[in-house]
């Protein structure tokens, strides 16, 4: 009797064992190594399991969908509806692997997200895999075709989203490329090398990568960083093109948009996009301090969001350290780079009383039977700028918009104030300059920010911010 008692003690404890060795292996892939395991385009058991069963749907904030498995006489392939989503669905191929969206939530896409450890404890030990659900994305399809109609087939980009949230409602970057053609095995490799010799890299997503001078847009935070250091807006700066403020300069001046000449304060700054005041402001304030307003809105370091995104730069020290630089920062230029996304994240702070949101394309995970296993909502990056700061600005984009000479007129919507800023961002030599439009509407209570970026159009007021305008109306039913 001891022997069967020792032996149901033995195999008591051998499966104590087995079930803890278990335990601990579902907590490691599950906790520590599934963003590993996500961020692997070629790992072997996502690959495999987009060919021989289908991948969960990817769908728009209402349902509508935007990639699915189609059965194949080989097994699944994956289809794309909307080729302006290319850069943000990105695609799964068993050659090439995984990229966008599809490999964002790649675990996620074959019914093993992470907020359900259950499935991903049978799938890998029982083998016993759920179907896949679907995930749904922040993106609207009405504005998502307003954006890509906007933009046509202008070399740039569009993002827009909803400054309380982060959510990214829009995402177009031209140009675009046929995910299908990746997606299928017989027409990869061909499509592949097409694409990566491709001189205008269509696979580079413009909206969050794209690194571009952002030219009078960047006004705001030369403006916040002065607001909140007590320089006075109403104080009038006396404006003469050229600009220079002593000899030590040189040969090197900064210049008038509109060769102006008289006193302006910083509202008739944001709304005449007047270079000379700017450049002023920037001097009063001092590097540091300009510096340290830009870092605080993120230039530098790359939003946190889900696909890839680029963080840009202050200047190529990271510093700036001479006057001619804090001068031509100060309004949008010098060694300043930044992306789309960054862009309408700032002016998305402005816009939410001076808390940044943070981006995001994901809204939530579903399972096969629709239910909810994760809902996506990274919350608030943080206050920038004061509320006070963030209305004071607002004031002053309105007047940028619809002012007596107003800039960036072409951003008006009938019936909705709207507040934003246009900028014609200089270009490599030789090349012609971006146009630029940022704005956010409605003013008093901001739902939709809008940032249109394209490339080697000048005047940002008639080539971008009508395009924006088209993408704000969609956004609020006008």
């Amino acid at each position: 009797m001891s022997g069967v008692g020792t032996n149901i003690r033995a195999l008591t404890l051998t499966l104590a064992a087995m079930f803890l060795v278990a335990s601990v292996g579902v907590s490691y892939w599950t906790v520590f190594a599934s963003d590993a395991l996500a961020n692997d385009p070629f790992n072997p058991r996502l690959i495999a399991l987009t060919k021989d069963r289908p991948r969960g749907a990817i769908v728009d904030r209402n349902g509508a969908v935007i990639a699915s498995s189609d059965k194949t006489a080989d097994g699944f392939a994956r289809s794309y509806k909307d080729r302006s989503l290319a850069q943000v669905t990105g695609y799964a191929s068993v050659q090439f692997g995984l990229a966008g969206i599809e490999k964002a939530y790649a675990e996620s896409l074959i019914g093993q997200d992470a907020a359900d450890p259950v499935s991903v404890w049978k799938a890998r030990y029982l083998g016993e895999r759920a179907p896949a659900g679907a995930v749904v994305l922040t993106i609207d399809e009405k504005i998502q075709k307003a954006a890509a109609d906007a933009l046509g087939s202008r070399r740039g980009a569009i993002v827009a989203l909803d400054p309380r949230t982060g959510a990214i409602l829009a995402s177009v970057s031209v140009p675009t490329y046929d995910p299908n053609q990746v997606a299928d095995p017989a027409r990869a490799q061909g499509a592949m090398d097409q694409l990566n010799k491709a001189q205008d890299h269509p696979l580079l997503n413009r909206a969050t990568q794209g690194q571009y001078p952002p030219g009078s847009t960047f006004k705001v935070v030369t403006a916040a960083a002065a607001l909140e250091s007590g320089f006075d807006a109403t104080k009038k700066l006396r404006v003469d093109d050229p600009y220079q403020p002593d000899k030590s300069w040189g040969d090197y001046f900064v210049r008038s948009a509109s060769h102006a000449h008289g006193l302006f304060d910083m509202s008739d700054g944001f709304r005449l996009s007047e270079n000379i005041y700017f450049a002023q402001v920037g001097l009063q304030i001092g590097g540091a301090k300009l510096a340290e307003y830009a870092k605080r809105f993120g230039v530098g370091a790359a939003p946190k969001v889900e696909l890839p995104a680029s963080g840009g730069q202050l200047s190529e020290s990271g510093s700036l350290d001479k006057p001619t630089l804090v001068a031509d920062t100060a309004y949008g230029q010098g060694e300043l780079l930044v992306s789309p996304l960054q862009m309408a994240l700032i002016y998305a702070a402005i816009a939410n009383n001076g808390v940044m949101p943070t981006p995001h394309y994901g809204a939530e995970v579903r399972d096969a039977d629709g239910r909810v296993v994760r809902q996506i909502a990274p919350g608030p990056g943080g206050q920038v700028i004061s509320p006070n700061t963030a209305h004071a600005l607002t004031t002053m984009l309105v007047g940028a918009v619809e002012g007596p000479g107003a800039f960036a007129f072409g951003g008006k919507v009938p019936g909705v104030h709207v507040a934003g800023k246009t900028g014609t961002a200089e270009n490599r030599p030789g090349e012609a300059p971006h146009g630029w439009f940022i704005g956010f509407a409605p003013a008093e209570a901001p739902t939709v920010v809008v940032a249109v970026i394209v490339e080697n159009a000048p005047d940002g007021g008639v080539t971008a911010a009508p395009l924006g305008a088209q993408v704000m109306r969609a956004a609020l039913g006008k």
